[in-house]
């Protein structure tokens, strides 16, 4: 089942029901399989992160690192 994600950020972004709802909307893209062990990869191969624009808002109401 899919869920339209909204198209205006929310009134309230920080409130617990809006990151429960940001939680389960997320939720099937960290799937895995039972017993399946993630492979370890090097902090140096990692360069940043792609946020969908319908999630930016959730992004955007994030403290930044060291508040």
């Amino acid at each position: 089942m899919t869920t339209p994600l909204p198209t205006n950020p929310p009134a309230e972004p920080e409130s617990l029901a809006q990151l429960i709802g940001d939680c389960h909307k997320m939720a099937p893209h960290w799937e895995t399989k039972a017993g399946e062990k993630a492979a370890t990869v090097a902090p140096s191969s990692l360069h940043g992160i792609t946020v969908p624009a319908a999630s930016a808002h959730v992004v955007d109401g994030m403290a930044e690192y060291g508040d």
